[in-house]
């Protein structure tokens, strides 16, 4: 089988995102959205960078299981993965860690755009010039469920985060986030098991509404 990477998701910034990943723009959260920093916003990580990419590390770290953070990005995937017969996500430290490299990579190289390619699946965001909580950034990628055709099931550029959100198959997730140069935030999210499998894609994710009873 063949995995399909995820699109990127781009706040108030132009740009490519690289790989098979497309662009896509939308209106950043008010001010009175913005939240106030919360247990992602501590010590650097470098692990994983160069030196020179080390040297302009965000000042962030890899969240802590059971922290609200990671409650609450738990939290907004799985209401969402409720709606759609699939299993709570359980938070992995191992993902967590992954993502946190990653995102430092990407906010020391002026905060491009990129996928990792890894082995897990991944889901990127980026705000210029604001910050966001995790409730809002799973609902953008969630939110993509209105340009996903259930009735002809597959992977699609327009709703790839939303399938890897509610992916059936997926048990874990871990994130990371990071600081940009001159304000706003880039984002990972890896998941294990990956989703966005082709071939996969019926049995993985079902409208809202379904019998799950019937499907397990």
């Amino acid at each position: 089988m063949q995995r399909v990477l995820g699109s990127c998701f781009i706040l108030m910034v132009a740009g490519s995102c690289g790989g098979n990943s497309a662009q896509r723009t939308v209106q950043a959260p008010s001010a009175t959205q913005t939240p106030a920093a919360d247990s992602w916003n501590a010590e650097p990580d470098t692990s994983g960078l160069d030196s020179t990419s080390a040297t302009t590390a965000p000042n962030v770290t890899v969240p802590a299981a059971g922290s609200d953070a990671t409650s609450q990005m738990l939290a907004s995937h799985n209401a969402r993965r409720a709606k759609h017969c699939a299993a709570p996500l359980r938070w992995s430290a191992d993902a967590a860690a992954i993502a946190q490299r990653w995102a430092n990579g990407l906010a020391a190289r002026g905060c491009v755009m990129q996928h990792s390619n890894g082995k897990l699946g991944e889901n990127l965001a980026m705000i210029m010039g604001g910050t966001l909580t995790p409730e809002q950034v799973v609902a953008m990628w969630y939110d993509e469920v209105a340009q996903y055709d259930f009735s002809a099931p597959g992977f699609s550029m327009q709703a790839g985060h939303f399938t890897q959100v509610v992916w059936r198959g997926t048990a874990a997730v871990g994130c990371g986030k990071a600081a940009c140069a001159g304000g706003g935030e880039m984002w990972v999210c890896n998941y294990d098991g990956p989703g966005n499998w082709e071939g996969q894609f019926p049995a993985n994710v079902v409208p809202a509404g379904s019998n799950c009873a019937s499907l397990r």
